[in-house]
């Protein structure tokens, strides 16, 4: 949204008839100044060639008011646009409102000016600097979820993402109260190997020991999702997957009120509805929205409620500073139906063994923006964010090979508490460097998390009793995780020649992690569970390092539109909490326990090869050093002889390797349509393989590295006239590892092949002037598939995707 406020009509009208004016009284010439999509061009220089020291400079809304000179020409520049130059003769014949820059031919894209004449390279993809960010030379993904027709309000998480190759995709519940992605071997589990965002500041439990997004906010709330690849650690923190930012709507500047609002129903039993409003008042600007779903999936034991709120108030004080504020609020408890052993899933992929398994999440989020623009090539922002957060998870934990029946046992329960605040400044420095634009970035970050960790017993009953026995002498364990983590990175794009152009970059982190508190020690009879010795074991365990990673990037534009890019970055992963603490002596840690390294590298091709068409086409590797898991291991116990235990150590080296290839093909500009058509195509495809190599755990070794198919190709076409659209997409994921042992299969359902399978899904959407409806069928093939085999919650087990269901909804917008 152009954030400039409801000044921009009124200032906009007034500064014209001033022009106007001015030029009448005391000869001088005033315009504004447009790149070729209409939008104001910020910053430009303008000047007379025989008397430079009499300029102008356009202001934010690409106005400027020159005096006249006669039998002189002026001079018109900008960075990243051609200068313009008009003599004396021809501006007394001028008779345009407006002036109108084309784009360079190669530095466009370098200078990351805003003009959509590079459409072709930034339409599904980030520029090379985005307010504060540098992101020259990385392999980054825009979508515009205004510009999709797909099934947003049960967060389908495939649709929406299906143009980002390479993704693997959890689908975990029908309504998308939690959204899991992984890429490139990296787990999906709620989003743990991306750094995760929303609107530029972390939303995860603890960004460094717990980095776990429970909260997902409604897709219908959401503007565009930024991801950034592996790179991205220089500047976001050190997750091997990357960064995906999560960029929600705001007010529309053009209006002084907006409202929206949308009913949904689906045919396998829930509803959604979201209403969202905007206001602009003066200077001010407000936006907030309000969404609720609730029902049941496909399986019995599947009901839930789900709430968010969001509202944020932003405040233009003037052209150069504003500040925004923001808060989130989110909660749901949803019951569970369990996993699956395979045998099940054969005999019924939808049946449900468990009916006393819940989960609750509430979510707090506040964030406070400021940004300081002093002129066009120097921005500063300060970003303060934190969270106030809880986690409930309530059940029988069993695997789904042991039966859950009366009389009943205590259920397990997992009560977690999060509590963290940081701080991130970011300042950006556009200059030229032997006359060739270029940016430096540095910026550094504070932050401080606390965990709060509890398990224990919880009721017998069966209903949503998130309470530990009181009669318990004490808990399984409780632990408290406190950690610190500072930061400093920096980045510079330098711009070698018009088409050339490199970017290193460095990051410093100190990080600090701890673990104090217990956990029951005592020794049980097998079988009967009871105390055979009575113990707990207190721990209280720090952690401290610092970490330098370095990077560098570099780009060439082969011609106008088509860019070779190519980047190398080192990487790590610390120890989350999972890793510092033991629950009970059927698990085991290694003492000597590391962070996982390593390095991301890139090379590709994006751009236009041909008339609509735009591609981005590659080939990565990603070398994961001390990659953490578990094996089963036999130890010596003193009581009891030999016995099993998961030992959690790190298990070997990963090197991850591929190719990943997208290409979007608008069938209506090579068939040169009318504007009434749109009728665009995509395919997106990866090939990756990975092993593991120099393995501590021989059992592990030269074997594949889990949560990688081989082949992961979606296709689909748009199609839209006038006011109708419609979509269709195509998945094909094949066979995939769950875990680093390649188990076949195994008798509780934890572990095994995740199948390969086919999934589609058809949408429809019809504006009506204020009024707009959608309806849709996903999964239309009816495919019976799964895409997740829990150890924990929501299972333990096969976890079944949703079969065929339909939608439809109902939408006003004022």
């Amino acid at each position: 949204m152009d954030i400039k406020g409801t000044l921009i009509l009124p200032f906009l009208f007034l500064s014209l008839v001033l022009a106007q004016a001015q030029e009448s009284t005391n000869h001088s010439f005033s315009k504004t100044i447009l790149d070729t999509e209409g939008q104001a061009i910020i910053g430009a220089n303008i000047y007379w060639k025989n008397n430079s020291n009499k300029g102008s400079i356009s202001d934010s809304l690409g106005y400027f008011e020159i005096i006249f000179r006669k039998k002189d020409s002026l001079i018109i520049s900008a960075l990243g646009f051609q200068s313009l130059m008009i003599s004396s003769n021809e501006i007394q014949a001028f008779t345009e409102k407006n002036i109108v820059l084309e784009t360079d031919r190669f530095i466009m894209e370098t200078a990351n000016i805003n003009s959509s004449k590079t459409e072709s390279i930034s339409k599904y993809r980030l520029k090379s600097i985005e307010g504060t960010a540098l992101y020259a030379s990385k392999k980054t993904e825009k979508i515009e979820l205004k510009s999709l027709t797909a099934d947003l309000a049960s967060n389908n998480a495939r649709q929406v993402l299906g143009r980002v190759p390479g993704l693997t995709i959890w689908e975990s519940d029908a309504a998308g109260l939690q959204i899991g992605v992984g890429a490139r071997g990296l787990s999906p589990n709620r989003n743990s190997n991306f750094n995760t965002r929303q609107n530029g500041y972390d939303i995860a439990a603890d960004a460094l020991g717990y980095p776990e997004s429970y909260y997902s906010p409604p897709m219908q709330a959401i503007e565009r999702i930024e991801i950034v690849r592996g790179a991205a650690g220089l500047q976001y923190g050190t997750q091997f997957g990357g960064m995906i930012n999560l960029v929600l709507k705001s007010a529309e500047s053009q209006k002084k009120i907006q409202l929206s609002h949308n009913s949904n129903y689906n045919s396998l039993g829930f509803y959604n509805t979201y209403t969202d409003v905007g206001l602009n008042y003066k200077k001010w600007s407000f936006f907030s929205y309000f969404n609720y779903r609730n029902g049941s999936g496909a399986r019995d034991n599947t009901d839930f409620d789900a709430l968010h709120f969001y509202s944020s108030a932003h405040y233009k004080y003037s052209k150069k500073l504003d500040i925004k504020l923001e808060f989130t609020h989110m909660n749901y408890l949803a019951q569970q139906a369990g996993g699956l052993t395979d045998k099940q899933f054969e005999q019924d992929p939808f049946q449900s063994l468990r009916s006393r398994n819940w989960f609750r999440v509430h979510w707090n989020l506040f964030a406070a923006h400021l940004d300081y623009k002093p002129n066009q090539n120097n921005i500063f922002n300060l970003r303060v964010f934190g969270l106030s957060g809880s986690r409930d998870a309530l059940g029988f934990l069993k695997g789904p090979n042991r039966a859950d029946n009366e009389p009943y046992e205590n259920r397990d329960l997992l009560k977690d508490q999060y509590q963290n605040i940081g701080l991130e400044g970011r300042y950006l420095k556009k200059y030229k460097l032997k006359k060739l634009p270029s940016a430096f970035l540095i910026g550094s970050r504070l932050y401080h998390g606390n965990t709060q960790k509890q398990q224990g017993f919880g009721s017998n009953s069966s209903d949503a009793d998130f309470n530990f026995l009181t009669e318990n002498r004490n808990l399984l364990s409780d632990y408290s995780f406190p950690s610190f983590n500072a930061a400093v990175f920096t980045e510079n794009v330098f711009n070698l020649s018009n088409r050339l152009s490199i970017t290193p970059g460095l990051r410093f982190d100190y990080i600090n992690t701890n673990a104090d508190g217990y956990y029951d020690s005592s020794i049980r009879f097998p079988g009967s569970g009871e105390i055979f010795l009575d113990s707990s074991t207190f721990e209280n365990r720090e952690q401290s390092r610092g970490i330098l990673l370095a990077g560098i990037g570099a780009s060439y534009f082969l011609k106008e539109h088509l860019e070779l890019y190519s980047n190398i970055s080192m990487n790590y992963r610390a120890i989350t909490f999972n890793n510092l603490r033991v629950v009970a002596p059927s698990y085991d840690i290694d003492p000597d326990l590391q962070d996982e390294r390593g390095f991301n590298f890139e090379l590709g091709l994006r751009g236009k090869l041909w008339k609509g068409s735009n591609i981005d086409a590659g080939i990565f590797a990603l070398n994961y050093s001390d990659k953490i898991g578990s094996v089963i291991k036999l130890v010596d116990d003193p009581f009891f002889g030999r016995r099993i235990i998961r030992y959690t150590t790190n298990l070997a080296d990963a090197l991850i390797y591929g190719s990943e290839i997208f290409l979007n093909q608008s069938w209506s500009t090579v068939l040169e349509m009318s504007d009434r058509w749109n009728f665009d195509q995509f395919f997106n495809l990866a090939i990756i393989e990975g092993s593991y190599y120099k393995a501590q755990e021989q059992a592990v070794q030269g074997n594949q590295v889990e949560n990688i198919p081989l082949i992961n190709f979606r296709t689909g076409v748009s199609l839209s006239y006038n006011k109708f659209k419609t979509s269709v997409q195509l998945n094909y994921l094949s066979q995939q590892y769950s875990d680093a042992t390649n188990a076949e299969q195994s008798a509780d359902g934890i572990y095994g092949i995740i199948p390969e399978y086919w999934v589609a899904d058809i949408s429809f959407e019809y504006s009506y002037k204020k009024l707009k409806c959608q309806a849709g069928i996903n999964n239309f093939l009816n495919t019976t598939y799964f895409t997740r085999r829990a150890v924990g919650y929501p299972g333990p087990g096969i976890i079944p995707s949703a079969p065929i269901n339909f939608y439809f909804g109902l939408g006003i917008e004022i």
